[in-house]
């Protein structure tokens, strides 16, 4: 059974998910920002991360990852080829307009196109929608009946498409992508709780 813990973190109150399953001891990340508070909390359950999984490479979903890739030097950083870009690139990732500018210091990145499957476990798939609008680099994950959508779609919320990499007609094709992928029960969004499908305003009849 997949479990998900997640993390508030102290930039723009963004989330971070650990997806885990006890019958291993390893883990995957989707998104990164308080690195030390996820450490501790994989170290308290005796979990090994085995990789990281971006929604997009805006500054509040990746700040967390050069202190993650130090702790955990095996990891494999996934993420759309304009993602890549993005991570060591700090005019994309916007981290040039906070305190603290972030490339990424890693060369451990895999490309994801849409569609993409990746094995997390044995008989564990996570599949990847490239998502657009918000940013050129975003990315939903799908495992299980858990859907993970970062900025792409937050419940309640209208998507932010004001950034210089964002595209408001993309983001409207990426909600109808969302909203047409079967099998989904619950949405884990970029920032706010995770939404049940029969709560989530874009599923609503």
């Amino acid at each position: 059974m997949i479990r998900v813990e997640r993390f508030v973190n102290s930039i723009y109150q963004s989330n971070s998910y650990v997806l885990y399953c006890k019958e291993y001891n390893e883990a995957w990340l989707i998104d990164v920002g308080d690195a030390k508070r996820i450490q501790e909390w994989l170290n308290c359950h005796s979990l090994r991360l085995k990789s990281v999984l971006l929604t997009h490479t805006h500054y509040d979903h990746i700040y967390g990852l050069n202190e993650i890739l130090q702790l955990y030097p095996d990891i494999t950083v996934y993420t759309s080829i304009e993602g890549r870009e993005s991570l060591y690139d700090e005019k994309w990732n916007f981290s040039k307009y906070h305190r603290t500018p972030f490339k990424y210091i890693g060369s451990n990145v895999a490309e994801l196109q849409d569609g993409d499957k990746i094995e997390c476990w044995p008989d564990v798939i996570m599949r990847a929608f490239k998502t657009p609008g918000h940013d050129w680099s975003c990315l939903s994950y799908m495992v299980g009946n858990m859907l993970f959508t970062g900025d792409s779609y937050i419940p309640g919320e209208k998507t932010v498409t004001i950034f210089p990499k964002s595209n408001k007609t993309e983001a409207e094709k990426s909600l109808l992508k969302i909203r047409n992928i079967s099998g989904v029960e619950i949405i884990y969004p970029g920032h706010g709780m995770p939404v049940p499908i029969c709560r989530a305003d874009l599923f609503a009849k």
